[in-house]
């Protein structure tokens, strides 16, 4: 399902095509990182339509991802950076995971079943920041959605596919490497592990290649979680083919390890971080490069 305005009632030209592919001088290994939830640019068009401030929203991004794991492409890893943010538009979901009341707008063979995400307001263009916390005061029209998802969404799959394809054609295999972060705490209170690892239960990538990334969290002195809360989204089911030389592993960061979540200012554990996932990821593309470049 695609849609298709004539009209564009928003004005997303400050996203240009929504995205920013940096590329490495060399790419070492057939790995692909992506931050999907870190873009911090709210239109006025978004602030218009809401109640909440733009501080508040800012609690649904992935804050700070993107310059976590920047390190990546220096390293030799592509890295796919979303600049709008997800409470536009959640390129984390599939395209037609919207409301089941804006079924009455589009045409009904159009939509798949609700998910439960969508029915809650947190599907493909999100309504609610949570279940209790709705985003909007005059929800975006059929144009507008039409607008995000061919202006934003389209274009960062494809430039995701494009790298996935690249990969495989390059080193005869893509891993792809979700970066997100989350809260510090679950709902009634515990706090999460510092790290949870997602791979849709075991299908979206092979078992060595999660026990590499829980290894060597592990060993920087991080307590993993696997797959609960946080199996992966979208991305990583939609993607993960193992069997067709395609694997995908969502990696959620406990956002208490490095910024306040009151001022949204990174805290002292930032710098410590940073540093450690520089570690991890160069070791995990040593690990994966091809025979040839890593004897040289």
């Amino acid at each position: 399902m695609r849609f298709r305005s004539k009209t564009q009632r928003e004005d997303l030209s400050a996203y240009g095509s929504g995205h920013i592919v940096d590329h490495p001088t060399k790419w070492q290994a057939g790995i692909i990182f992506a931050s999907p939830h870190s873009g911090s640019i709210y239109p006025q068009d978004l602030l218009d339509r809401t109640k909440l401030s733009a501080h508040q929203l800012r609690r649904n991004e992935d804050i700070f991802i993107d310059h976590l794991f920047h390190s990546v492409v220096a390293a030799g890893a592509p890295f796919l950076r979303a600049l709008f943010p997800r409470v536009l538009v959640d390129v984390n979901r599939a395209e037609d995971e919207l409301p089941p009341n804006w079924s009455t707008t589009l045409n009904q063979d159009q939509l798949t079943q609700t998910t439960p995400r969508a029915a809650a307001g947190l599907g493909v263009i999100p309504t609610y920041l949570s279940e209790s916390l709705p985003i909007y005061v005059r929800l975006p029209d059929i144009q507008d959605v039409q607008t995000r998802l061919e202006r934003l969404y389209y274009p960062y799959h494809q430039a995701l596919r494009d790298l996935i394809n690249q990969s495989k054609a390059r080193f005869g295999r893509a891993l792809l490497v979700d970066c997100h972060s989350m809260p510090g705490f679950a709902p009634m209170g515990a706090r999460r592990p510092d790290i949870i690892l997602g791979d849709r239960f075991g299908t979206a990538c092979h078992p060595d290649t999660l026990t590499q990334f829980r290894d060597l969290f592990a060993q920087a002195g991080y307590n993993v979680g696997v797959n609960y809360p946080y199996a992966g989204g979208h991305t990583t089911s939609h993607y993960g083919r193992p069997a067709e030389g395609v694997e995908a592993i969502q990696i959620e960061i406990n956002r208490d390890l490095y910024v306040n979540p009151v001022t949204l200012k990174p805290k002292s554990g930032f710098i410590q971080l940073k540093e450690d996932l520089r570690s991890i990821t160069c070791e995990i593309l040593k690990n994966a490069q091809p025979q040839d470049i890593a004897a040289q």
